[in-house]
C-alpha cells in the first residue's frame, strides 16, 4: 500500500489530488460527468489514497429549490447556471452580453518536485476565457498556498465585476460542537481585538474593506474553532486563513443550515471592474490551514510562514534579529532640529538603542501636519547642512540611521501641489476632501512614481538612510483616474512597486509599514517588508490587547513594540517602567520616551532593561509565542501570560493590571517543556539589574505544578519576567 508523503500525490484512477503537509490534507477531485473540480477533504493527515471514500460526485439533489451545484464543495465557484450561493467570479462577455460563467475542468500539471499544482479550468463555450488555480504547499506550517490567474486569450473582450482568489470548504466538526468565528476588528489606536461570532446556520459574514487599504477597522484573517473555551491550546480544531493583498479586500463565510461553511476571500468588488482582451489578470495569494493545537497552533503556522517565508529578494536575512529602536517622535514632534536630534541620539546610544530614526518632520517647511508633505527636502532651517551630517554623527555612535516617509500623500500647501494639482486622485467636478490635512497623490501615474523614487532614492543613498517608516496616514477616496474602477487594484500594485524598486536601489533597505498605525497590516506586505507597526496606541494596559491580536499575524520580531512615557496623555495613571518594557518585550522593541524627561535612576533602569532585552532577543522574537493566559480584566487573575519558546530556552512575561483585593495567585502552568529536564530559572521583577528569584526546576513541576510569581500580588501594574534554560543533565 502506497504511503503519502508530504507533498501533492495524484490519484489517477479518481481523478484526484492529495495535497499532504506534515499533519494535514487537502483533497481536490473532479466530477468527471460535470467537469466540476470540488474539494473532498480538508482535516487531520491521511496517509493512504484510501483513508477517505473518493466520491468525486455531487450530492444527490434534495429537491429542485435546492440544486445540488449550489451546495457542492466547489474550488472555485463562479457565477452562473443553479449556483445561489458564495461566488468568486462574475464575468460579462462583452460580444454577446452574456453574463454568466460554465467553467469545467481542462487540464491538471504538477510540477517535477511535487510542490505546486496548476489546474485549468475553460469555458464551455468561450474557450478563450480560462482560470489556472494555483496550489502550492508550506509543508512545514501545514498551510496551503491558493492563487488563481483569468486568462482572455483571443479577441473577446471580458468584463471582470468580480474576482475573488479562493474558496474554502469546512464541514460540520464530528462531535456535533458548535463552531464560532474570530476575527480582528478595530479602530485607529484600537487595532486587532479579537472578536468572537457564533456560526449560526443559515447565516453569512463579510470581513471587508472598502478604503484602499486593509484598514484598522478590519484585517484580512478568519479563524473557525470549535466552540470549547478559549481555544488557545490543544484538542480544539481551528481552521484559519488569511489574504495577501494590501488594498481593497473581503472575506465572506457562509453557513448552511446543516453547518458546513464556505468561505471566499480577495479583491473587494466594490467600484471592480477590469477589462480583459488578450491579456491576463493575476489575483492575490489566499493562505489557509488546519490545526488541531487550537489557536495557539494557528498561531504559529501562519506567523512561521510570513517570517520564513519573506519575499527573500526584497528581504536581506529571513532570520535577523530586529534591532532596539529609538524615535524621537514623542519628544519633539515637528520640532526636530540638528541640534536636538544630536543631542538624542547620544542619549539613546547610552541607553543601547540599536537604530536611531527621525520621524516626521524633517522635511521643507514641515512645522504641522498641514504643510510640506510630498516636499521630500531636508528642511534648510532645521538642518543647514542637510541630513548627512545627522546620519554621520548615529553611524558614529554605532547606530543604524532610519527616516520617517510618507510618500503616497500630500499637503495642499506644499510645492509639490502648486506645480502639480493634477498629481492626485481627483474628479474635476467633485470635492477633494482632505484628511489629516492631505490628499492622496496618484501614484498610477508614471510620472508621480518617478518623482517618488527618485527623492527616496537619492535621500537615502546621499544622507545613508539604513530604515525607513513607510506611513499612508488616510484613507483612498475621489479614486479618479486614467485607469477607471481598476485604480484600486493598479494602486496597490504601484504601490508594491514602489517598495520594490526602492529596495532593488538602496541593497533592500529595511522597511517599517506603518498606516496610522497597523491599518496596513496584511500577508503580502509583510512578506515584502521587515517590521510592522501594530498601533499608535502604545499604552501597556492597550498594547497587551492589541499585540494579543496582533500576534495572530504579525511574526514577533516584526511587531514594534514601543516604550514610551506613562502615559502622557493620562496624569492620574502612572505605570512603572518595569511594566512598560515587560509589554514591549513581546515583540521588537522600540523606544519612543522624551529622554530629556527621564532622572538618572530612570535612565540606568531603561539601560538595563534594554540590556536584558537584548539577551532574551533571539527567545522572544525568533520562538513560538504561546498565550498561557489571554487577555483579561478580571482583578483576581492574570491580565495575560505569555511564554516564547525556542529550542532549549523560553520567556514567560506575565502581568497583573490592578490587584484590589491583594489576593495571591495560583502559580502558571508552562507548556511544551521536557519533563524529565533540569532547568535553571530567573526571574525579575521591578529592578533588570537584580533577579527577584534564581532557581532550578525541573520540567514536570513548571508544567504540572506551575510557576509560582507572588511579585504580582499586591501592586497594580506588576509584572515580571522569567528566563528558563534547560540544563544537561536530566532527572534521574
Amino acid at each position: 500500500m502506497l504511503i503519502l508523503k508530504p507533498g501533492i500525490s495524484y490519484h489517477k484512477g479518481k481523478h484526484a489530488w492529495f495535497l499532504s503537509t506534515e499533519n494535514t490534507s487537502y483533497v481536490i477531485g473532479v466530477d468527471v460527468d460535470t467537469g466540476l473540480v470540488l474539494n473532498l477533504y480538508w482535516g487531520s493527515r491521511l496517509v493512504t489514497f484510501t483513508d477517505i471514500d473518493l466520491d468525486n460526485k455531487l450530492a444527490p439533489e434534495r429537491s429542485s429549490q435546492d440544486p445540488a451545484i449550489t451546495s457542492a464543495t466547489e474550488e472555485f465557484p463562479v457565477f452562473g447556471g443553479l449556483r445561489y450561493g458564495p461566488d468568486l467570479l462574475r464575468i460579462q462577455f462583452e460580444s454577446n452580453k452574456t453574463r454568466e460563467l460554465d467553467l469545467v475542468y481542462k487540464q491538471g500539471e504538477l510540477n517535477h518536485d511535487k510542490t505546486e499544482l496548476v489546474i485549468t479550468l475553460e469555458d464551455k463555450v468561450h474557450t478563450a476565457c480560462s482560470v489556472r488555480l494555483r496550489y502550492r504547499l508550506d509543508i512545514e506550517n501545514d498551510l496551503v498556498i491558493r492563487s488563481a490567474t483569468i486568462h482572455a486569450d483571443g479577441e473577446e473582450t471580458l468584463i471582470l465585476t468580480k474576482a475573488h482568489s479562493a474558496a474554502w470548504h469546512i464541514p460540520p466538526p464530528a462531535n456535533s460542537c458548535e463552531r464560532e468565528l474570530i476575527t480582528l476588528a478595530g479602530a485607529w489606536a484600537a487595532e486587532t481585538q479579537v472578536q468572537t461570532h457564533s456560526l449560526e446556520p443559515g447565516t453569512s459574514q463579510v470581513l471587508q474593506s472598502t478604503r484602499g487599504i486593509p484598514s484598522a477597522q478590519a484585517y484580512p484573517y478568519f479563524a473557525v474553532k470549535d466552540q470549547v473555551s478559549d481555544g488557545e491550546h490543544n484538542d480544539c480544531e481551528v481552521y484559519f486563513g488569511s489574504l495577501g493583498w494590501s488594498g481593497n479586500w473581503a472575506i465572506e463565510l457562509h453557513t448552511d443550515i446543516q453547518g458546513n461553511v464556505a468561505i471566499t476571500g480577495g479583491m473587494h468588488d466594490r467600484d471592480f471592474e477590469h477589462r480583459l482582451n488578450n491579456t491576463r489578470f493575476e489575483l492575490p495569494e489566499f493562505v489557509a490551514g488546519f490545526t488541531v493545537e487550537g489557536l495557539s497552533g494557528a498561531r504559529k503556522c501562519l506567523t512561521n510562514h510570513i517570517r520564513d517565508h519573506k519575499d527573500i529578494s526584497l528581504v536581506k536575512d529571513t532570520k535577523h534579529v530586529a534591532p532596539v529602536l529609538y524615535n524621537g517622535w514623542e519628544a519633539y514632534d515637528f520640532r526636530v532640529t540638528f541640534e536636538n536630534q544630536k543631542e538624542m541620539a547620544q542619549k539613546a546610544a547610552n541607553l543601547g538603542a540599536e537604530l536611531f530614526v527621525l520621524d516626521d518632520g524633517w522635511f521643507h517647511k514641515r512645522n504641522s501636519d498641514n504643510a510640506g508633505l510630498g516636499d521630500w527636502f531636508a528642511d534648510s532651517a532645521k538642518f543647514p547642512n542637510g541630513l548627512k551630517p545627522l546620519a554621520d554623527h548615529v553611524h558614529d555612535l554605532g547606530m543604524l540611521f532610519g527616516l520617517w516617509f510618507e510618500p503616497e500623500m500630500v499637503n495642499p500647501d506644499s510645492d509639490l501641489y502648486r506645480q502639480h494639482p493634477d498629481w492626485v486622485y481627483h474628479y474635476p467636478d467633485r470635492t477633494r476632501h482632505l484628511e489629516r490635512n492631505q490628499l492622496v497623490l496618484n501614484i498610477t501615474k508614471k510620472e508621480v512614481q518617478d518623482y517618488l523614487l527618485e527623492r527616496i532614492i537619492s535621500t537615502v543613498k546621499s544622507v545613508g538612510v539604513d530604515y525607513i517608516k513607510w506611513d499612508m496616514n488616510r484613507p483612498i477616496s475621489e479614486a479618479g483616474s486614467q485607469f477607471g474602477k481598476t485604480v484600486w487594484t493598479e494602486h496597490v500594485h504601484a504601490f508594491y512597486h514602489l517598495i520594490e524598486k526602492v529596495k532593488e536601489a538602496t541593497a533592500l533597505i529595511r522597511i517599517e509599514t506603518c498606516c496610522s498605525g497597523g491599518g496596513r497590516t496584511d500577508l503580502s506586505i509583510l512578506k515584502k517588508t521587515e517590521s510592522s507597526w501594530p498601533s499608535d496606541n502604545t499604552r501597556p494596559d492597550a498594547r497587551i490587547a492589541i499585540q494579543y491580536g496582533a500576534s495572530f499575524i504579525m511574526p514577533a520580531n516584526s511587531m514594534s513594540c514601543w516604550v514610551t512615557d506613562s502615559p502622557n496623555d493620562d496624569p492620574f495613571t502612572n505605570i512603572p517602567i518595569s511594566y512598560r518594557f515587560h509589554v514591549s518585550f513581546m515583540g521588537a522593541l522600540g523606544i519612543g520616551s522624551n529622554l530629556n524627561g527621564l532622572s538618572d535612576s530612570e535612565l540606568k533602569e531603561y539601560r538595563g532593561w534594554i540590556a536584558l532585552y537584548k539577551e532574551l532577543r533571539d527567545v522572544l522574537q525568533m520562538g513560538h509565542l504561546d498565550w498561557l493566559v489571554v487577555p483579561t480584566s478580571k482583578p483576581s487573575a492574570y491580565t495575560a501570560v505569555t511564554q516564547t519558546s525556542k529550542d532549549n530556552a523560553a520567556v514567560v512575561l506575565a502581568y497583573r493590571q490592578s490587584s484590589p483585593f491583594w489576593l495571591p495567585l495560583r502559580p502558571i502552568r508552562l507548556r511544551g517543556l521536557t519533563a524529565c529536564a533540569l532547568y535553571d530559572v530567573k526571574i525579575w521583577s521591578r529592578d533588570p539589574n537584580q533577579p527577584a528569584f534564581t532557581g532550578i526546576m525541573s520540567g514536570s513541576a513548571l508544567m504540572n505544578k506551575g510557576l509560582d510569581l507572588p511579585y504580582l500580588t499586591s501592586k497594580a501594574y506588576s509584572s515580571v519576567v522569567a528566563h528558563l534554560v534547560q540544563k544537561a543533565q536530566v532527572v534521574e
